[in-house]
């Protein structure tokens, strides 16, 4: 009989500590891009499909590269927007189509958004074999110059580019009052990295170098001198 009550005293105290105990669940909160709002600018697109080789449209995978760099910045906490969402240029006509108004409204669209920074995305093209990323930023900003600089050095872990940032005066760059770069993922005419940047899965790293860049820019905004 003393046998059993301390069986049954032993069930009765592992069904309270059953009840009473709670798993911890171990969720990562690390959102280190959290309040911060990025404009993402696909080129072209529309009647302009800026480079075309082989039956590869720049335009389409300028689109497809921003998206897939939309989800990992988002995942990081960020607030990202789009400069265009689908197969249209800014002025969103099938007629007469124009550079330079297409242009015009797409700074008018980032400044819109009063981004802490923006990011055209593009592909480049040669009739040499030349290959490898490139960014370019404004020749009169000094910060276009170091996030350039930072993104750079994060996508030559994946692109192993020989190419260093350059300097210019594109119209995006020059006419927005916010602080941006222009990222050239690769050369849509060499074949070998035409390849990688028609892959989703490409599209996915090179997203992920991208945002780190991101990411390593803000870090060194609060760090000590």
């Amino acid at each position: 009989m003393i046998h059993m009550k301390k069986w049954m005293s032993f069930i009765v105290l592992f069904a309270l500590c059953a009840c009473l105990y709670k798993p911890v669940i171990h969720v990562s909160s690390s959102q280190p891009l959290l309040k911060k709002v990025i404009v993402l600018d696909p080129g072209h697109g529309g009647l302009d499909n800026g480079a075309s080789v082989a039956g590869v449209n720049e335009d389409e995978l300028n689109l497809k590269i921003s998206f897939a760099l939309k989800e990992e910045l988002e995942s990081r906490g960020a607030t990202v927007y789009l400069t265009r969402t689908d197969d249209q240029d800014m002025t969103k006509r099938d007629y007469n189509y124009s550079k330079q108004d297409d242009m015009y409204l797409r700074a008018l669209q980032i400044d819109e958004y009063q981004p802490d920074l923006f990011l055209s995305i593009h592909l480049n093209s040669s009739s040499s074999s030349a290959w490898g990323s490139q960014v370019f930023y404004y020749h009169k900003s000094e910060e276009g110059k170091r996030l350039a600089e930072i993104i750079h050095n994060q996508m030559k872990t994946l692109t192993g580019t020989r190419k260093n940032v350059s300097s210019c005066s594109f119209y995006i760059l020059r006419a927005t009052q916010s602080l941006g770069v222009l990222i050239e993922c690769g050369f849509i005419s060499n074949a070998n990295e035409r390849g990688q940047l028609k892959s989703q899965a490409y599209h996915k790293k090179l997203a992920v170098v991208i945002s780190d860049g991101v990411e390593e820019y803000f870090q060194s905004l609060s760090a000590p001198l």
